[in-house]
């Protein structure tokens, strides 16, 4: 037990000594970059073990469908008269989802100083690549920027992602009969040509 805390105590020294030289001899724009991938990689090594992390595709998928539920509880937050933070805060400390544990990373870069919060906002959607939660950044950015209500954006912000999320399932299901003939016309329909054919056949070429 002692051996793994000083392991653990070397290791945060050796960050935080890193950290302090980057600060000193390449100040700039790369320090938040930094700072996101040592969160991140902090989050990942916490949950490493049994659950591994799902990949990209699946995760841009997962991302989407969180945001109506996420921004359904955002704006009633707001609608409470909670500030933007709190109600970000309530909804990643109410849901264990991968949207929850990429907002509250990203909520704490904004916390500490290392970033502001919108452009702390854009980077996490320029990086996850999802066009929902792009233009939720967009969204929150210009609200602070003009000082424009927030709430009744999100809210159709949220009703537009479900009808599009709705288009795309009743485009699967108008691509479901397609598909099907695939395997319709290779195995299904020879097999009960076989099946009825074969009787009648059967006599005629000398079998059984």
């Amino acid at each position: 037990m002692r051996d793994a805390t000083l392991v653990l105590a070397l290791v945060a020294c050796a960050v935080a000594a890193f950290l302090c030289l980057y600060v000193i001899l390449a100040p700039g724009p790369g320090l938040p970059a930094l700072t996101r991938r040592i969160v991140r990689s902090a989050r990942t090594f916490a949950r490493a073990g049994p659950r591994n992390r799902s990949a990209p595709r699946d995760r841009k998928v997962a991302l989407a469908q969180q945001m109506p539920a996420f921004l359904d509880i955002l704006t009633l937050g707001l609608l409470a008269g909670l500030s933007f933070d709190a109600s970000l805060e309530l909804y990643c400390k109410r849901y264990n989802t991968e949207l929850s544990e990429l907002l509250w990373d990203t909520m704490q870069l904004w916390r500490i100083g290392v970033e502001s919060r919108a452009s702390a906002l854009e980077h996490m959607a320029s990086e996850e690549g999802v066009t929902s939660l792009q233009r939720f950044a967009s969204t929150v950015s210009e609200a602070l920027a003009f000082g424009t209500p927030l709430s009744q954006t999100l809210e159709r912000q949220a009703q537009v992602i479900r009808e599009e999320q709705k288009s795309l399932i009743e485009e699967e299901i108008e691509k479901a009969p397609v598909k099907m003939l695939i395997p319709l016309t290779t195995l299904i329909v020879p097999a009960m040509l076989l099946a009825i054919l074969g009787p009648l056949l059967a006599p005629a070429l000398g079998i059984g």
